[in-house]
């Protein structure tokens, strides 16, 4: 396998391995300047730099196959989580309720975070490929930033919208749904802006491993 390939693969198994890891730990909520905030941000916000990745060093079409892989990742993950649940607990075993309050599934809730995730990440890729026929393939830093804000403000939209508002038993009022939104898509925005140093390190080593490989 060539260098070049071996880091799409590594690439794609961030990706992957950064979903599970937001199905295990977006119970755990934390504050942040008042917003009350997932887990699972941490790992989330490196999701899109890699995409964009992808898509500046493989093309559109290699970077829509990750977000599929992920989208069925994040299937598998959710659907093993749920089995863990519904196996009859052996009599020593006496967590039962701590593994079903971390790994317990709302519908609601993974309804909005699978539909969020699809908009954003489908968006993020098709907005990258549009800014770089736009750029020429020029100004990476605006490309990055540019699809990555709009893509974090519909993930955000779409998932409060969908768990919060459209679906929930009781929705938040309006007002405070939009507070919330425009909050923590600031807050992903400001860690967003701080990834791009990020992308043009793994666009520079990718492209040094394929010119090493060349004849």
């Amino acid at each position: 396998m060539q260098p070049k390939e071996i880091a799409f693969v590594i690439l794609l198994s961030v990706f992957i391995t950064c979903l599970a890891f937001i199905n295990i730990v977006s119970a755990k909520l934390w504050t942040f300047m008042g917003l009350t905030i997932s887990g699972g941000i941490m790992a989330y916000w490196l999701t899109f730099p890699i995409t964009d990745v992808v898509g500046e060093v493989y093309g559109r079409e290699r970077a829509r196959l990750v977000v599929w892989l992920g989208f069925g990742a994040n299937i598998l993950v959710l659907g093993m989580s749920q089995l863990a649940i519904i196996l009859p607990p052996a009599e020593i075993y006496v967590h039962q309720s701590e593994l079903e309050i971390v790994l317990g599934a709302v519908p609601v809730i993974v309804f909005a975070s699978l539909t969020a995730y699809l908009c954003s990440q489908t968006h993020d890729v098709w907005a990258f490929a549009f800014w770089k026929r736009v750029t020429k393939g020029r100004h990476l830093w605006l490309r990055n930033n540019l699809s990555t804000f709009t893509s974090q403000l519909i993930d955000s939209v779409v998932f409060n919208g969908i768990a919060f508002w459209a679906l929930a038993a009781q929705p938040v009022p309006f007002d405070q749904l939009l507070v919330m939104t425009l909050g923590y898509w600031f807050f992903k925005v400001c860690i967003a802006a701080l990834d791009t140093p990020l992308v043009y390190i793994l666009v520079y080593w990718i492209r040094k491993l394929d010119s090493n490989t060349q004849p």
